[in-house]
């Protein structure tokens, strides 16, 4: 074989060992990392796109219904008035002005809602009335107006609720009720707790009451009225309150000296000045009056006790239940009346 011939062979020989040769392969994780995210690099497009979908989820469906919560229960409820009116055994017209104060930072639609009402401070929560609130928003401050007939679903909760705002000072109502809340930008609305507790001023047993003007009529005939005044009964709440005819029971010492009526009597907030009239035991007056325990003064504590409440000639329970529930006590200074109704002068008897 010649030179040449051997040359060419082994250039066929060098040639094929290199065809056959496997290609580099790289050994470091960078490299194997950045190959196999180039072959899957799809699923971790679809990771990624998952993780974002399931964190703007989160943040509508349970961010934002927290902070719609949280707005909630910061706004301030504050009632102004409360007019009930129209009064009837089974059904009241009640009549409320309040406000809605927020902080105003988030713009929101707030549905109407039926809510109930109820004393904070009894362990049951029986809701007394059942009250249509309106569409709101929240914007810083609105006026919420609400003016509706109510049938009394609840007698019982109705006359405890009526007793202790006669009674108390003060007592906690708390209205509450499920809504929904809309965001401005958003087309879901959330499901929404709003619930407020209030606290307002009671008619605190009407203390501070006065009579004046009193007169004693000797001449009326038997069941006839022979005694009337002029009260002055104070109203510290913001309830205006149509009572109707109102008729207590009067005792001296636990003793009953006869009743005295208030006709038409619509309770506003504020001073009440009324017309009253008797129908007094006068002997037993006059002995009080004389009395060693009152006839220096001349002055008697008389106690007032709801015996009826009627309005259209129909029996009002709530109200008579928050009348009749406990004595109400008033000076009355029977010593001057008599003086300035017979010109006599009524004083201690003399000692034997």
């Amino acid at each position: 074989m010649s030179d040449k011939q051997e040359s060419d062979n082994a250039e066929v020989v060098q040639t094929e060992s290199r065809a056959y040769q496997p290609a580099a392969v790289p050994t470091n994780k960078k490299g194997k990392f950045a190959r196999h995210l180039k072959r899957f690099w799809w699923a971790y497009l679809l990771v990624f796109l998952c993780g974002v979908v399931l964190a703007v989820c989160l943040t509508i469906f349970v961010g934002v219904p927290r902070i719609a919560q949280t707005k909630v229960n910061d706004a301030k409820l504050e009632i102004q008035g409360v007019n009930v009116l129209n009064t009837k055994p089974d059904s009241i017209l009640l009549q409320i002005n309040s406000t809605i104060t927020t902080d105003g930072s988030i713009k929101a639609n707030i549905d109407g809602f039926e809510g109930v009402m109820y004393l904070e401070d009894l362990p049951d929560h029986t809701p007394f009335l059942n009250v249509s609130f309106p569409a709101t928003n929240g914007n810083k401050h609105q006026q919420v107006n609400i003016s509706q007939e109510l049938q009394i679903q609840n007698h019982d909760a109705f006359n405890n609720f009526n007793v202790w705002f006669a009674f108390n000072e003060t007592l906690r109502v708390t209205v509450e009720g499920r809504t929904k809340v809309k965001p401005s930008g958003l087309s879901t609305k959330f499901g929404v707790t709003f619930k407020k507790t209030v606290t307002m001023k009671g008619l605190n047993m009407f203390n501070g009451t006065t009579v004046t003007n009193g007169k004693i009529n000797i001449s009326a005939k038997k069941g006839q009225p022979n005694f009337s005044a002029t009260a002055d009964i104070p109203n510290a709440s913001y309830f205006t309150l149509d009572i109707g005819n109102a008729t207590f029971t009067n005792f001296i010492d636990d003793t009953s000296i006869g009743n005295l009526t208030i006709p038409n009597l619509l309770l506003v907030p504020g001073s009440n000045k009324v017309a009253i009239s008797a129908n007094l035991d006068q002997v037993a007056v006059l002995n009080a009056v004389q009395s060693a325990k009152y006839c220096k003064t001349g002055i008697i504590p008389v106690k007032l006790q709801g015996a009826a409440v009627l309005n259209d000639g129909e029996t009002l329970q709530y109200f008579l239940d928050a009348l009749g529930a406990h004595n109400q006590t008033v000076p009355m200074d029977i010593g001057s009346i008599i003086k300035s109704s017979l010109g006599t002068t009524i004083g201690c008897p003399k000692s034997s």
